[in-house]
């Protein structure tokens, strides 16, 4: 079976063919925070949220129900990824630095909102970092988008990762990574195994 990944180019013109009023930034961002609030998080909850206000129906609401289960696996292999694989779905590189600028801002949004429904009381007890992270995410989500020139393009480049840091750290105080330990195999007295 081949990988399949979604882009935001893809996911975007999915939730626009069913007048979905979230963006694809912001449906991940919302992803990663409703996984990092909750394990019990499930993909039609999920789903559900991102497309409340939107018209699916026929091969647009398919196409759009398949983007958004590939960006769920995906998201959820990223943030569970022991090497912080997690990719931000954010507008391609070449985009106009405004355009991509919007995206992060969005996609803040997205992950403050999911992390904060119903959540509240564990998000104000986050430890120092995560808390500072959290406050800084809320910042960034009022980004304003006018940006252009070199050195806004390298503070961008520093800006996108860190909030996947960002995320990513919160994500590991509320939902610690958990590492499978091998299972001792026990022998019979006899030293047979059945």
């Amino acid at each position: 079976m081949v990988d399949q990944t979604c882009t935001h180019a893809e996911l975007e013109a999915a939730l626009g063919a069913v007048s979905a009023q979230m963006g694809a930034a912001e449906s991940q961002g919302l992803l990663c925070g409703m996984l990092s609030a909750s394990s019990k998080t499930e993909i039609a909850e999920w789903i559900a949220r991102v497309l409340e206000d939107a018209e699916p129906k026929g091969d647009p609401a398919r196409r759009c129900l398949e983007q958004l289960s590939v960006l769920w696996q995906q998201t959820r292999d990223g943030l569970q990824d022991p090497d912080l694989g997690l990719q931000l779905l954010l507008p391609a590189a070449e985009t106009m630095l405004s355009a991509r600028a919007g995206g992060l801002a969005a996609w803040c949004q997205g992950f403050l909102y999911g992390l904060g429904h119903d959540q509240q009381d564990r998000v104000a007890k986050l430890p120092g970092e995560a808390a500072e992270a959290v406050q800084s995410l809320s910042e960034i989500a009022l980004l304003d988008p006018d940006a252009s020139g070199e050195e806004d393009e390298a503070a961008f480049s520093e800006l996108e990762e860190f909030v996947r840091v960002a995320a990513l750290l919160v994500h590991e105080q509320l939902q610690p990574l958990r590492r499978q330990r091998p299972v001792p195999v026990q022998l019979p007295d006899d030293g047979t195994i059945h």
